[in-house]
């Protein structure tokens, strides 16, 4: 009789159950030699759950069931198939017996060939998906044990500003003084967008890629910083050192809120009014030592006029440490508000009447199977997924070898989402397009506009502006 092997394992079964694949093939394989079977082909499945059988050899399996390859399938055990009952009968019932195959399962003593086996299939099915159903509550419980005892659960990506140490954190100084830097910005009122520009303009320190705003609102928001453990919705006190106080973690809390419950509606998109009070505050850069502008308020003649100042050149902003100074010989004077913010509006008012420019100034990408990538990368997430259950049901498993895996699969995670960068940006300029394209009706008569809706459109539109003397001044685009 003509025979294919079927074995199959996941981590945490190998690890828990102590057979291997190796193992598998070599009980399969004396067991033909004894009954005299001929093997035609062994189909193996490292590494892959038996929740479906989206496997690639159990595919495989199913595309040659009809070709005559072999008249029988052995496998180990029967949850080797399959731990889905509904898969299991699919299995026997729609691809082996359907093609007069036999089933033969070597620790369970029968196959499907017998009235007994036909029968004892269906019950030792049932037995396979309550056996997962267990393991899967057991798996819970261990992860909830885990956090109410302190032991981290982040284990492939821990929070900036901490590094692995066994099963617990120990603080990275780098990135430690990132985090807390990033608390303080915004505690001054930096707005996360802001805080996100000038850490990627510094060279995104203490970390590989640039920073996004949604990684700067998680570590704003991470009650790990204040040495908690979040999980399922709860938090449990850490065994390890906090970077940031509760006060300060509170206070930020607070701040994000008051700045968030404030938000209104204008042009049918959500905005955040925690700005700037004025139009330009914050966008505007020294266009000869690349310094922030600063406002400065005043009253002349009964009249508030404002004015923007390099802070190279005011000894009292080097002394405070307020705003970076980069020259103290920096040669520029002012710029008044009121001779700035006109020009700046005609210049977003004279874009509306050439949008094209913005087609134009997405590069071409080159050709590549997005799709494939992000499969790929998906699959690397699953097997990572696989690794912290493990790590985390089992108390006896080599953290060093864990740690190894985890390493070598989060250096392939990042190569290849380095391979969707290009795409992902392009999607991002295609978003600014569009978002572009519905303020156009609007930015064609911006100078009829109030005050607070040209501030609105000013900040979509502008990222800095480079400003020299006499009035002179260079944007730099948000696309």
């Amino acid at each position: 009789m003509k025979v294919a092997l079927y074995t199959r394992v996941s981590t945490l079964e190998q690890a828990e159950e102590g057979y291997s694949i190796s193992e598998q093939k070599d009980k399969l394989t004396k067991y033909c030699e004894i009954k005299d079977w001929t093997i035609t082909k062994i189909y193996s499945d490292p590494g892959f759950s038996g929740s479906n059988i989206n496997r690639p050899s159990m595919q495989q399996l199913i595309k040659d069931a009809d070709t005559g390859l072999y008249d029988a399938v052995l496998v180990y055990k029967l949850d080797r198939l399959s731990r889905s009952q509904k898969d299991t009968l699919y299995l026997i019932e729609d691809v082996f017996q359907k093609n007069n195959i036999h089933f033969i399962s070597l620790s369970e003593n029968f196959d499907t060939s017998t009235p007994f086996g036909k029968a004892m299939i269906g019950i030792l099915s049932v037995f396979a998906q309550l056996e997962r159903e267990q393991i899967k509550e057991r798996m819970m419980m261990g992860k909830v044990g885990r956090a109410k005892s302190g032991k981290v659960m982040e284990f492939n990506n821990p929070p900036i500003g901490y590094e692995l140490d066994g099963d617990n954190y120990k603080i990275e100084p780098i990135g430690a003084g990132i985090v807390k830097r990033i608390y303080d910005m915004y505690i001054n009122g930096k707005s996360i967008s802001k805080i996100k520009e000038t850490l990627n303009e510094e060279g995104h320190i203490g970390k590989k890629t640039p920073y996004s705003d949604s990684r700067i609102r998680y570590i704003l928001t991470n009650p790990t910083y204040i040495g908690k453990i979040p999980y399922a919705g709860k938090v449990y006190q850490g065994r390890f050192k906090p970077l940031i106080d509760e006060d300060t973690f509170n206070k930020v809390q607070k701040e994000i809120k008051l700045r968030q419950t404030a938000t209104y509606k204008r042009f049918n998109i959500k905005l955040r009014p925690f700005q700037s009070k004025y139009m330009l505050s914050g966008l505007l850069r020294c266009g000869y030592c690349g310094a922030t502008l600063f406002v400065n308020s005043y009253v002349h003649n009964g009249v508030r006029r404002l004015r923007y100042n390099c802070p190279s050149t005011y000894k009292s902003m080097r002394k405070s440490g307020s705003y970076k100074v980069m020259d103290p010989n920096c040669p520029f004077k002012l710029v008044y508000a009121k001779t700035l913010e006109p020009v700046v509006i005609n210049a977003i008012k004279n874009l509306a009447i050439n949008p094209q420019i913005l087609t134009e100034s997405i590069d071409k990408k080159p050709d590549v199977d997005v799709q494939a990538i992000k499969k790929e990368l998906e699959k690397v997430k699953k097997q990572q997924q696989r690794l912290v259950d493990l790590y985390i049901i089992s108390d006896e498993i080599n953290i060093d070898n864990i740690s190894k895996k985890s390493a070598e699969l989060k250096l392939k995670e990042e190569a290849l989402k380095k391979q969707l960068e290009p795409f992902e940006e392009e999607v991002k300029e295609t978003d600014k397009i569009a978002e572009f394209k519905k303020l156009l009706s609007k930015i064609k008569k911006i100078d009829k506009l109030d005050y607070e809706q040209q501030k609105y459109i000013v900040r979509k539109l502008i990222k800095t502006i480079d400003v020299y003397n006499d009035s002179k001044f260079k944007i730099h685009w948000n696309f």
